[in-house]
């Protein structure tokens, strides 16, 4: 299996579960098909994919990517832990698009910034609803720079959490885990930016 992720997260996500399984999963702040994906080597697998973007030009990469394929939806919106309408966020050409007022200030040096956009968010509670609901999630990834933990708190505590969880930490690392651990999750690798979390099978 050829990796995408960015440290080679996908293989010890796969390693979670028996050779041959094809479950479901979730990516919230999927960005590119193939660079950076932490989806990609499950799907490519027969995996079922829900990914989520709301960056205009990933978004249509991704359907470019995968029409045609029933498997995997894409779905344009910024997936916020409650109902936040329409939000504006920063947008960038490369996988730093957010609401950080920081964003701006960079890429003004090192360019890249594209402006501000108006974008429709999604409850997540609505999103597992919807896309899931008597289905079980079997993997979820959340890069959303800045509020990646916020919302795998909020998806460790519904119904719908998954067995094995990829999240970019933002050195958040202790509140993640203090809500994890309870719920039966152990750490099974942590780098700078991600920690992968196993639900124990």
């Amino acid at each position: 299996m050829t990796s995408h992720s960015q440290a080679g997260e996908d293989l010890i996500v796969a390693k979670c579960f028996p050779e041959g399984y094809r479950g479901n999963l979730l990516e919230i702040g999927a960005w590119d098909p193939v660079a950076l994906s932490n989806s990609r080597m499950l799907i490519e697998a027969g995996w079922n994919a829900v990914l989520c973007e709301f960056s205009p030009g990933p978004v249509q990469h991704l359907v470019a990517t995968y029409d045609g394929n029933s498997s995997v939806q894409v779905i344009s919106a910024a997936i916020t832990t409650c109902d936040d309408g329409v939000q504006v966020f920063d947008i960038t050409d490369d996988a730093v698009s957010t609401s950080s007022q920081t964003v701006k200030s960079t890429w003004s040096i090192h360019g890249g910034y594209f402006g501000k956009l108006w974008v429709p968010t999604l409850p997540l509670d609505r999103l597992l609803s919807q896309f899931f609901g008597v289905l079980k999630l079997d993997y979820a990834s959340i890069d959303t720079e800045g509020t990646s933990v916020d919302l795998a708190i909020a998806l460790l505590k519904t119904e719908h959490r998954p067995n094995v969880l990829c999240v970019e930490h933002d050195n958040r690392i202790v509140e993640l885990m203090a809500v994890a651990q309870a719920l039966g999750y152990a750490a099974i690798h942590t780098n700078s930016t991600n920690i992968i979390l196993n639900g124990r099978w």
